[in-house]
């Protein structure tokens, strides 16, 4: 799995803030949803606030993995992902009460739903390393991010 697979720098928000979890998931959506002309941005907020409302998706570390599955005809057949990034960071209602500074939305066919989470634990996994994290927040552009996220991909053990 490889981060370029999924994201391009069109769907990065590297200057995110918001007062509202709403407003938040507005600003990371929107760019996902310009990327495709089968994909209306209030069906994908309204899909990343309802699994908000099942728990948060703020997990620790200033790191958010929002998320949602989509049954979007048969159109929508790969992954899709935004990625944003909060300097000052903003309250994502995070399991550590501290603010998240960084955003990956991942976006999945409702049809399936394995690739949907194989995804989110590899952005786990990778995210675990506090170097990227300090890496994707000090980042002054989205090809900066990118380049973080794919040198982090490339030091990564390989799965079994």
């Amino acid at each position: 799995m490889q981060i370029r697979e999924i994201l391009n720098t069109s769907r990065m928000v590297m200057d995110l803030n918001g007062s509202s979890k709403r407003e938040v998931v507005e600003k990371l959506a929107a760019p996902i949803a310009g990327s495709r002309t089968d994909l209306e941005e209030a069906d994908l907020v309204e899909a990343l606030l309802k699994r908000e409302e099942d728990s948060t998706t703020a997990i620790a570390d200033g790191i958010a993995m929002p998320h949602g599955r989509l049954a979007v005809g048969d159109d929508l057949e790969e992954v899709l992902a935004g990625f944003g990034v909060s300097v000052a960071g903003v309250d994502f209602a995070s399991v550590d009460g501290k603010p998240t500074h960084i955003f990956l939305v991942l976006v999945s066919p409702d049809k399936h739903p394995s690739l949907h989470l194989r995804w989110i634990a590899h952005f786990a996994r990778l995210l675990k390393s506090a170097e990227l994290r300090a890496a994707l927040v000090a980042a002054g552009t989205a090809e900066d991010a990118l380049a973080a996220i794919e040198e982090a991909e490339q030091a990564l053990p390989p799965t079994s």
